[in-house]
């Protein structure tokens, strides 16, 4: 295979546990109630440098972590050893830093990697662990501007190149200093350390970044300038506009487009010093067009926002735990966003890109109304824009409700509704004005046509419901965003919560019988189109004792594989899948099962 090794698996006997009884009927008796032992327990270990001669790595703080519970924290000693003393019994994941070095949770593959559960019970109460963590590489270098001096504030950042489904992406680091950037100092210097190793893109963006409304003088303004100091009494010649210049986001080796930067490789413990590239001001220019609005609304009072095109990225949780989407939409600054009385506006200031110019307005009695246009800025001023303001789109329907043990709720006031734009094409939204919750169903409004996704939550004192499924066109918008047209009329939505849940747990063995805590269980369903579904592609590691748990997997049919490393950005990649599909095996997962399902390698 091209990325993982997928393991032969054989299924055991599992054992289904009945759909959840009603919460009433599963109580015991006070003395029936067994107090399991709390321990003590001790989880020790050494940590070394990874590599040819390994070392002892002082002074790293070791983290467990257990669920539901708070942290500890030890350090190691001059040995590289660490102890955790009078744990209670439970299963605690392991993760160790130090400066300098890459961030390593215990039995991972890679630093991206979820770790090895360490499991301590009454069978096994102590564990004495072998760690290794790999030094962090350093990007240096220095930043100037177009005049050869130092660009001091400059933010710089990097990303991993990964290759996904063929294409280059990039993905963010899970590093501070790599999140928020490094800041070039006085000298126009900065340095990036502890980085895993890979592939990398750099970019710097200046410290004066912002609406781009510099000028800079023509041939022309500075002969007519000159003319006038010689000749006062000489009329000044009529000059054309200014170019007008802004700061933009430039990746090394000084390009505008991350797609034309240059990778720079990394081995582990690598320095990579003269890493040095310009930022220079970029012609921009300004947008410009008229707005065309109903009677009863101003044109002064509708709003102008520019997103870049595909300008909303869905940030993943770790893998091996429940899917969490982050939906982000970037906002680019104009030196003069206005709508003038007569509808007319010009929004400057914008660098070279693709991007879409959306106007929002409110109506009286809070109707919202959208109008958007993609645009190209190549340096020049676009104009003839036209913006024609309408009513938002809606979508309503009614709410349906699977209950265990408590009553379907009679009141609906307390569903939280959200419609989420899968696209960039502007971020509308949608508060409790705009979203209308009864007895008698839902209706959300302000919706912009594209693709969009469904999320939601719904709480009462009696239970914890979530969203099962949320079906509208004949899609599930849980699993895939569903299309909106211009001119949908959605009347038929039908959003279900329950409060089941199902589970998936087993064990892992090699053909010994003995735990395989270092494969990667995957789980991705039957049906190769929901392969792209968030919820339904899942991944853990078996702890120490080989014992897995995947919680809040929606009902369906799935297949299982074990593989001996994989990533969250590879569990997108479909032709990865493919692959695993006929080294996987088929299993049922009802509504409200706990299904306990062993597998054994061959």
């Amino acid at each position: 295979m091209r990325a993982v090794t997928a393991a032969l698996l054989t299924m055991l006997v599992g054992v289904s546990a009945l759909a959840q009884m009603p919460a009433r009927s599963m109580q015991q008796p006070a003395r029936d109630t067994m107090v399991a032992p709390t321990g003590p327990a001790e989880i020790a270990g050494t940590i070394v440098t990874d590599g040819d001669d390994p070392q002892p790595v002082r002074r790293a703080e070791v983290r467990a972590f257990v669920p539901g519970g708070v942290p500890k924290t030890v350090y190691t000693d001059a040995q590289g050893r660490f102890v955790f003393r009078n744990l209670p019994y439970g299963r605690y994941t392991l993760e160790a830093n130090k400066p300098g070095f890459v961030r390593s949770p215990y039995g991972a593959k890679r630093y991206d990697r979820p770790g090895t559960p360490v499991t301590v019970d009454v069978a096994q109460r102590t564990h004495d662990l072998q760690w290794r963590m790999a030094r962090g590489a350093v990007i240096t270098g220095r930043i100037v501007d177009e005049f050869g001096q130092p660009a001091q504030g400059a933010r710089v950042s990097v990303q991993q190149v990964r290759m996904v489904n063929g294409e280059r992406t990039l993905v963010s680091v899970p590093m501070v200093s790599t999140i928020l950037g490094e800041v070039a100092d006085d000298r126009g210097e900065y340095r990036l350390f502890g980085l895993p190793a890979g592939d990398y893109v750099v970019s710097a963006t200046p410290r004066s970044i912002g609406t781009g409304d510099i000028r800079r003088m023509t041939d022309a303004e500075m002969q007519a300038a000159r003319q006038a100091v010689q000749q006062p009494a000489s009329p000044l010649g009529q000059a054309p506009p200014p170019a007008t210049l802004g700061f933009s986001q430039v990746f090394f080796p000084g390009v505008l487009s991350s797609s034309d930067a240059a990778p720079v490789t990394l081995r582990s413990g690598d320095v990579r010093a003269g890493i040095d590239f310009a930022v220079s001001l970029v012609r921009t220019a300004a947008l410009e067009g008229t707005v065309v609005t109903p009677g009863d609304v101003r044109p002064e009072s509708v709003q102008l926002s520019l997103t870049p095109r595909g300008g909303t990225s869905v940030s993943m949780g770790m893998a091996g735990a429940a899917p969490t989407m982050v939906f982000t939409t970037t906002v680019v600054g104009g030196a003069n966003r206005r709508v003038n009385a007569d509808g007319t506006f010009s929004y400057g200031g914008v660098t070279p890109g693709q991007y879409t110019l959306n106007a929002r307005a409110t109506r009286e009695g809070g109707v919202p109304l959208w109008a958007a246009v993609d645009v190209t800025v190549e340096g020049q001023t676009v104009g003839g824009l036209s913006l024609m303001l309408q009513d938002g789109l809606s979508v309503s329907g009614t709410l349906a409700f699977e209950a265990d043990g408590v009553d379907p709720p009679g009141n609906f006031s307390r569903a939280r509704l959200l419609f989420i734009p899968a696209s960039g094409r502007g971020m509308v939204e949608v508060g409790p004005g705009n979203t209308i919750v009864n007895d008698s169903g839902f209706t959300v409004k302000g919706l912009i046509p594209g693709l969009t996704r469904v999320a939601g939550s719904f709480n009462t004192p009696e239970a914890n419901w979530i969203m099962k499924s949320a079906i509208i066109k004949g899609t599930d918008a849980l699993d895939l965003p569903f299309v909106l047209e211009a001119n949908d009329t959605i009347t038929d939505a039908v959003i279900t919560f329950t409060n089941r849940t199902q589970e998936l747990t087993g064990t892992l063995s090699d053909a010994a019988q003995r735990p395989a805590p270092d494969y990667t269980i995957v789980v991705f369903p039957e049906d190769k189109t929901l392969w792209v579904s968030q919820r339904r592609v899942r991944t853990t590691r078996p702890g120490t004792d080989g014992r897995f748990t995947i919680p809040g997997l929606p009902s369906g049919t799935y297949r299982i594989a074990a593989v001996t490393d994989i990533g969250p950005e590879e569990t997108r990649d479909l032709a990865l899948l493919e692959e695993l599909a006929g080294a996987s095996i088929v299993f049922t997962l009802g509504d409200g099962e706990k299904k306990v399902q062993d597998l054994r390698i061959r």
